[in-house]
């Protein structure tokens, strides 16, 4: 019994670690999606003034990036798609996940995919990222497989909570989606991970809103029955 109480606090800890350095990654992520969108809408507003040569020289950079995020997806299949497939396919050991060159490449290919303008969100870039690093620190720490598996679904989790300012969604994500059931250790690696990222994300871009809606009324009370309905 001690030696399992043990174990959950150190996988606690451990999920910090993990939770730090996913939150660190994920942070810089967003920070760069979101200047790269920035960069793209004011190239946009200055190509409508119908300048042919800055035209075809920006189509000629999209086709150069397309192909060097095709390249990244020959060279590194699990960096395709959202990302969370992958995740659960490496957690239920159906596919291999090389943390260090899935984190790279995830990374710069999602931030040449998402500012180029492609319909991409960063949920499931940032939860495979952050699941590259718990591997990541799993593999450094010389973790066992099982120790290791904490720290995925940690991390998973973690870069879930950076990415939106959502600590609990993390947590919940991970038994839910990943774990599917109540696990004392999973849930302790990712109650650590999750608020250690959350505490990154907060120091380094505040609270402010992941998404910015304008021009919404509030809606009437008199129709809340109906959102229990459709919950």
């Amino acid at each position: 019994m001690r030696s399992w109480y043990d174990f959950k606090l150190t996988i606690f800890f451990e999920g910090i670690l993990v939770g730090i350095i996913a939150g660190l990654i994920t942070v810089l992520f967003r920070i760069l999606i979101e200047k790269s969108e920035a960069l793209t809408h004011r190239i946009y507003q200055y190509l409508l003034e119908g300048h042919i040569f800055a035209i075809l020289g920006w189509f000629s950079l999209l086709i150069a990036a397309a192909i060097f995020v095709g390249y990244l997806v020959t060279k590194t299949p699990m960096i395709s798609g959202s990302g969370i497939p992958q995740v659960k396919g490496y957690l239920l050991r159906q596919l291999d996940m090389e943390w260090i060159k899935v984190l790279p490449g995830k990374f710069l290919g999602g931030i040449l995919s998402i500012g180029a303008g492609l319909s991409l969100g960063r949920e499931g870039p940032s939860i495979q990222l952050g699941a590259s690093a718990g591997k990541g620190v799993g593999k450094l720490l010389k973790r066992p497989d099982i120790e290791e598996k904490y720290l995925v679904l940690g991390g998973a989790g973690a870069g879930l909570a950076a990415a939106f300012n959502a600590p609990l969604a993390g947590v919940m994500f991970v038994m839910e989606e990943l774990q599917k059931g109540l696990s004392p250790a999973a849930l302790a690696c990712a109650m650590g991970a999750c608020v250690a990222a959350h505490f990154v994300s907060k120091q380094i871009v505040g609270l402010s809103p992941a998404f910015q809606f304008t021009n919404i009324n509030a809606l009437p009370l008199k129709y809340y029955p109906i959102l229990i309905v459709l919950a």
